[in-house]
């Protein structure tokens, strides 16, 4: 038995030293188990295949059997932009005058777009973006739901498999900045937990054991890919791009893991206290340019895109049944995660700035379990999860609210033989985004005139800018920025899912 003990112990290890680029499951975090029992919470209760991440030590109390379902999720996540006052615009004035820093672009052609054949100073015609012209909410989304069970060694050695897959797409992620720099592509700001984290699959492997009468532990790895893509570009005349353009693509793509670990202990009959542990998870994408002129100039640059950062994770919970009868058997569940947001790396690979650092957050789960002549299943949950970004009256622009999360389950259980069902369950989620009001702070203002603060909404245009004459131009003073999120916004809303699935059980 010690031997059993000591080995899973030895593999627990093994695994978390041995990997490698760490991965990501935020679908499996917002849904918790989806198309089962455990719902929002899954780390303490529910044995199936969902339990293969969230907590793989219940494995050795789940029936062996395949599982497959349909989930639909909608994320309705309303973003209102503020205002923004005309003294606040960078004027077409200000093109060439940069003195040497990142230029931005007039807000005039970002509003209403620019047309050379029109007298416009720009080069080639320009389509309109406006603030929040393309947000990346109002999403519905499918997602294919799988899970086995399989019982190698009874009781002491069983293997699980779940996976959640996009049926419109294997893979998207969009590395949208969080400051002034997004005027050059969406001009909007974007939920930062939700959006594109919720559009990649995916996929974890978990086994557990019961090592003794009273414990049981498991440990399991999420798995997706990870990219590097590199492009080589030959310009042979940089007025006639699109003529003389060569490209030349190099595509890599890997899988890494990211381990995690779970014990069930049963200190008396009817209860149960779960303990997990998930590492940190990720997905990078690297890419690289290099651009070859005739006039023998060779340039290379790399970025590094880190998208569906997920923090360590630490979770206990426990389920009591209070009533264990024949017929009828009622419990209740809570569990408690606590989450390393202070760690956390964006879309651009770059940490929140000083002063403006996530938080690390607690979310509280609650909820009931009745089991009806073994074959009706239903249950109820309830949670919340405070938002882990502190109010954003800086430069940056996350856009997250708390949570306030509800689910409810049903399944029913058809005997097909001796030993065999066949299970059919209904599932649907609700989570509110209670409104959140941000403003920014004008660093101009007292007291933050006369001084530098890198973490305040950037002045895209110094004062006392000159012209090519040397001259003071006074339209310069003041605050120019095109940072979508000035003077601030607000953002509130409802995400909504349910789901329906099939499982044959032995």
């Amino acid at each position: 038995m010690k031997r059993r003990v000591v080995c899973t112990a030895v593999l627990a290890v093994s695994v978390l030293l041995q990997s490698k680029v760490a991965k990501a499951s935020p679908p499996f975090e917002l849904m918790g188990g989806a198309l089962s029992s455990g719902g929002l919470n899954a780390r303490s209760t529910g044995a199936d295949a969902a339990s293969t991440y969230f907590n793989p030590a219940r494995l050795a109390h789940a029936r062996p059997g395949l599982q497959l379902g349909w989930f639909v999720l909608n994320d309705g996540i309303d973003l209102t932009l503020f205002a923004r006052s005309p003294a606040n615009d960078v004027p077409t004035l200000a093109l060439d005058q940069f003195e040497g820093r990142f230029p931005a672009v007039p807000t005039d052609w970002l509003q209403n777009g620019c047309d050379p054949n029109l007298g416009g100073r720009c080069v080639s015609k320009l389509n309109p973006r406006p603030r929040q012209g393309a947000g990346s909410s109002g999403n519905t989304r499918v997602y294919q739901v799988f899970g086995l069970v399989s019982e190698v060694v009874e009781r002491y050695f069983t293997l699980g498999i779940y996976g959640m897959l996009p049926m419109d797409s294997f893979l998207q992620g969009d590395s949208f900045f969080v400051n002034e720099r997004e005027q050059y592509f969406s001009n909007s700001l974007h939920p930062e937990l939700y959006s594109d984290r919720l559009t990649s699959m995916a996929l974890s492997f978990g086994a557990g054991s019961q090592v003794l009468d009273w414990l049981a532990v498991g440990v399991g790895v999420t798995l997706n890919l990870a990219n590097t893509a590199d492009a080589g570009t030959f310009v042979g005349n940089s007025a006639m791009i699109p003529e003389t353009l060569q490209l030349e693509t190099k595509i890599k793509v890997s899988t890494g893991i990211a381990p995690y670990f779970g014990a069930v202990v049963t200190p008396l009959e009817g209860l149960d206290v779960s303990v997990t542990v998930h590492t940190p998870q990720k997905m990078e994408i690297t890419t690289g340019f290099s651009t070859f002129l005739p006039n023998g100039d060779l340039q290379r640059a790399d970025r590094k895109s880190t998208l569906a950062w997920e923090p360590w994770k630490f979770g206990i919970g426990g389920q009591y049944d209070f009533v264990r009868g024949p017929v009828h058997q009622l419990g209740a569940v809570a569990t408690a995660t606590y989450a390393l947001w202070s760690d956390y790396v964006n879309r651009q690979s770059e940490r929140p700035q000083q002063g403006y650092q996530w938080s690390n957050t607690m979310s509280l789960a609650i909820g009931l379990r009745h089991v009806y002549d073994r074959r009706l299943t239903s249950s109820i949950d309830a949670m919340y999860e405070a938002t882990p970004v502190p109010l954003q009256s800086g430069r940056t622009n996350y856009v997250d609210n708390d949570r306030y999360g509800f689910a409810a389950g049903v399944s029913y259980e058809i005997p097909i033989g001796e030993k065999t069902a066949f299970r059919v369950g209904l599932n649907g989620q609700l989570h509110i985004l209670p409104e959140r009001t941000q403003r920014k702070i004008d660093p101009k203002s007292e007291p933050y005139a006369d001084q530098s603060y890198s973490q305040l909404v950037q002045d895209e245009w110094l004062d006392g800018a000159v012209d090519n004459r040397e001259q003071v131009i006074p339209e310069s003073f003041g605050l120019q920025t095109n940072n979508p999120g000035w003077p601030g916004f607000s953002s509130k809303g409802l995400i909504l899912g349910g789901g329906l699935s099939v499982s044959f059980v032995w």
